[in-house]
Order: structure tokens, then sequence, then C-alpha cells
């Protein structure tokens, strides 16, 4: 919620892909911004609609209906881009539905967090029912995907506020995101 007091106008235009139960718009509901999700899941939207001021059951990596609404202030991918086969076409999607100086607020996993480093190095993995390796998970960023990512569907990472591990020492720690970020948490604007 940080990123998004960052952003000098209020009240926002938020959408909120992968919205699911709502639950995320609703926290930016109670700031008083104007929040529309868009889920693949008929039930989860149903559930949406009933927290935030609207809902539509959309497939996000195909071509998204003008019905999508906008443009917003800010889109939302919340623990979205690792579960699509093509990150770089749904940030270029994004973009038609933007505001010219829209936002975008980014979390996904570190895959290679030094505990999963260290796992690999002892030929530890496995498949999870939830997590980091769970089934869903088609794509999995490390801090410099993430930035080439962005970079090609044509966004600058403006500002990071990523989950540190272990959460000492975090003034330190956040000087290598890429090995102590157990989650990367980024807000980006258009080039």
């Amino acid at each position: 919620l940080d990123l998004v007091r960052g952003i000098n106008k209020s009240p926002l235009s938020i959408l909120d892909v992968g919205c699911a139960n709502g639950r995320l718009g609703q926290e930016f509901k109670s700031l008083g911004h104007h929040v529309v999700g868009i889920d693949i899941s008929s039930e989860a939207v149903l559930q949406a609609k009933s927290v935030l001021d609207d809902a539509r059951v959309c497939d996000i990596e195909a071509m998204w209906p003008d019905s999508v609404g906008g443009p917003y202030n800010l889109i939302v991918l919340s623990e979205v881009v690792e579960h699509v086969f093509d990150p770089v076409a749904l940030l270029s999607q994004i973009r038609r539905f933007m505001s010219k100086d829209g936002r975008t607020i980014i979390t996904t996993p570190n895959f290679m967090t030094w505990t999963n480093r260290l796992g690999f190095i002892f030929g530890k993995f496995k498949y999870v029912a939830q997590g980091m390796f769970d089934f869903g998970h088609i794509r999995w960023f490390t801090y410099d995907y993430l930035k080439q990512v962005l970079n090609e569907a044509g966004f600058v990472m403006e500002e990071e506020q990523s989950i540190i591990y272990p959460g000492k020492l975090t003034w330190l720690l956040k000087q290598w995101p890429s090995l102590f970020a157990s989650q990367f948490i980024i807000r980006a604007r258009l080039k």
C-alpha cells in the first residue's frame, strides 16, 4: 500500500488484475480509490463484485475487451506475472488501459533467493501445493529478469519495496535484492 500512497493523484482509478475475491482491491478501496477487478474465475468475480466498485471476467492472456474500462491511473498485478506464459505480452497489453501518467505495481516471488540457491546446491527441489514451487507457476523471476520483462514491455522500474529475508539487517541486505528479497514488490511507469 505504501507504493500506492507514493502516486500523486487521489482518488486513483485502479485495475486489480487477477483480483480473486477482491481482498487486495478492498484495501485500496478503503483508502478512497475507485477499484475495478478482473479475473478468469466467474466465481471469484461474483465475490469481488460485493467488495469492489466493479469486477469482470477476463482471460488476461487473451486480448482484453474494451469493457475492461479505463484509463486507469494504477494497474496492480499482485502474484500474477508468474502465472502467465508471456509476461511481456501481458504488460504490453495493460498499456492500452493506462492513463498516460499511469503506473503499475507488480509483486512476484524471487526465484533465486539465497534459500532457494542453497537448496539447489544440495539438490533439493520439489513441487508443492502452495508457494514458490506450486504447479500454477509457469514463469520464475529473478531481479534481472523482472527488469528485462519491464523494459521489453515499455516500462521502467520507479520504486521497489521488496520483502527482504531474513528481515534482520534489512538496511544492508536490500542492497542485493537478487539474493535476499523473497518477494519483489515494484512500482513501474511507462518509459
